[in-house]
């Protein structure tokens, strides 16, 4: 048995695997050994080199980094180490086996338990308002992007806070306060005075934590807009119904009291501080009585704890090469800087050579003829006839080929006469070659002017100008929609992101590449789609 390639280190910390990957840089599974059978799994948060020479994105690193290491409390992730390697900044922090809070609403936990689920969360953020400097003085810490992704529900029935990466400092801060114009956060969830750039603190956290709180009551999110001006429209001055009236049917008595407190767009009468707001909601849910967090996790999320048991084992021993989490392409996102050389993308699939086909048999004459060996010597009128067959088309190919510069090269299109045996047939019993671009990864190559077509890496490419097809004119309408609750920016044909989502936007007929871009700069889908004049279409985010 091969012993498995050594992997690849971070210091003290050995790289188990890519959690995560994005513009800025990506989140690794690692684990550090001690003497005896000291093991703990950590992850670590990554900036690529060339933005950790940014002092703006150094800073804000600093910052966060500063941030969770004043910070001590069983609702935040724990920050353990902090440093640079290879120009690479990196944080070591607590590993969190769980779920996301989105991921909450499919498993549509009762009313007293997602109030207990977002009390806790509520006494881990208390913890980061509560947390000062060495001297003694308060922070003024404003986490700025609670949403359904930043809340964590662990396993062991514990919910996190994590990602403090734009969190504002009013004090001892690396990074300076945000300028004015700009806005940070998540639309759906933020407060009126955050949507209006206005000075912020606590409270504003409060009502993003209302907002989910609202969510995850109704199964629907709160805030919604076809556009990121029409979600801050209705962040300020949309109605605010009870998540009861949203639900159609009760919720435990004072829940909704306690929703519309924390949603009130005049801070001054909101829900003070987030250790009031869990007050509220723990009273909720004792008077509703029912099964405590802990107990229904350990119910209704064995089986996704148990996949992540195996999934976890299977990293540990090597016995599996799972693809990279997070990345649209499927693609092993370039580590060279950090020094990955134990990270490798999932072994690509073999191909299975197809069988040979028995020989086609044609009837000429009314006798079946092989393809693949000449005709009897006895049948002089077949032959004379299958020869000006065959004269007739070299002709005709001679003809076409004469007036064009091209040359003649086999292509797989419906508008060139194949004059080899079948291409697919040629390339599934090709062996795979690792030196070899794959196969199944369609690349585009221009064909004749304002026209592509996607084929396969290995495909030649001829051009017929008198074959060419005629080209649309005119414009269509089309809606390019994200995800219910998961916001994302629209890119068409490769250019600059646009805030998402698109309604009656005019495209030149024909075909288009749409991408779904999240806000950390992921691709999240990518759609090609054809626009016929003066019609409309939809596209939706798969």
């Amino acid at each position: 048995m091969t012993a498995p390639a050594a992997r690849a280190r971070f210091g003290a910390y050995e790289i188990l695997h890519e959690l995560k990957s994005g513009g800025m840089g990506a989140v690794l599974l690692a684990r550090r050994r001690g003497p005896g059978a000291f093991e703990q799994l950590v992850a670590i948060k990554t900036i690529r080199p060339e933005l950790a020479a940014t002092p703006a994105v150094h800073a804000s690193f600093l910052d966060e980094a500063a941030i969770l290491a004043r910070i001590h409390h069983p609702g935040i992730a724990t920050v353990h180490d902090f440093g640079e390697e290879a120009g690479t900044l990196y944080m070591v922090m607590e590993y969190v086996a769980g779920i996301p809070f989105r991921e909450l609403v499919d498993h549509k936990p009762p009313p007293a338990v997602i109030a207990r689920a977002i009390a806790e969360a509520c006494r881990g953020l208390h913890a980061a308002h509560e947390a000062r400097d060495l001297h003694g003085g308060p922070l003024g810490l404003v986490h700025r992007d609670i949403s359904p992704d930043n809340l964590m529900l662990g396993f062991d029935g514990h919910v996190k806070v994590i990602d403090f990466g734009i969190a504002l400092v009013k004090k001892n801060r690396q990074a300076p306060v945000t300028e004015f114009g700009t806005v940070k956060g998540k639309p759906p969830y933020m407060s009126p005075e955050q949507v209006a750039n206005e000075a912020i603190d606590r409270r504003s956290d409060i009502f993003s934590l209302g907002a989910v709180l609202w969510e995850l009551l109704a199964h629907r999110q709160l805030f919604q807009g076809d556009s990121i001006y029409a979600i801050a429209y209705a962040v300020s001055q949309g109605p605010i119904a009870p998540p009861s009236q949203a639900l159609g049917q009760p919720l435990p008595i004072g829940l909704d009291a306690a929703v519309m407190n924390a949603l009130e767009r005049d801070a001054e009468r909101r829900t003070p501080t987030a250790a009031a707001f869990a007050e509220e909601l723990e009273q909720v849910a004792q008077q509703a009585g029912g099964e405590t967090l802990a107990a229904w996790v350990e119910r209704v999320l064995a089986g996704p704890r148990e996949n992540h048991r195996n999934w976890l084992a299977g990293i540990i021993t090597d016995q599996q090469l799972p693809p990279v989490v997070g990345r649209a392409s499927g693609q092993v996102t370039e580590l060279a800087p950090l020094g990955l050389a134990g990270t490798q993308q999932a072994p690509r699939p073999a191909v299975t050579p197809l069988a040979p086909e028995p020989p086609v048999k044609t009837s000429i004459g009314g006798t079946e003829l092989d393809h693949l060996s000449l005709p009897p010597k006895n049948r002089v009128a077949p032959l004379v006839i299958l020869l000006l067959v065959l004269l007739a088309g070299g002709a005709a190919v001679f003809y076409i080929f004469s007036r064009t510069e091209a040359p003649a090269v086999v292509v797989r299109d419906a508008a060139v006469v194949p004059v080899t045996p079948d291409a697919a047939a040629i390339d599934a019993a090709a062996p795979a070659d690792a030196s070899e671009p794959d196969a199944s990864i369609p690349v585009e190559v221009p064909v004749d002017a304002g026209r592509k077509h996607p084929v396969r890496a290995d495909a030649a490419i001829v051009t017929r100008p008198d074959a060419a097809e005629p080209q649309p004119t005119g414009t269509g309408t089309v809606d390019i929609l994200y995800k219910e609750g998961v916001y994302a920016n629209i890119s068409i044909d490769g250019g600059p992101a646009q805030n998402g989502p698109l309604v009656n936007h005019k495209l030149p007929a024909g075909r288009h590449t749409i991408s779904f871009i999240a806000p950390n700069g992921d691709v999240r889908d990518k759609q090609n789609i054809t626009v016929e004049p003066n019609k409309k279409i939809t596209v939706r985010e798969r």
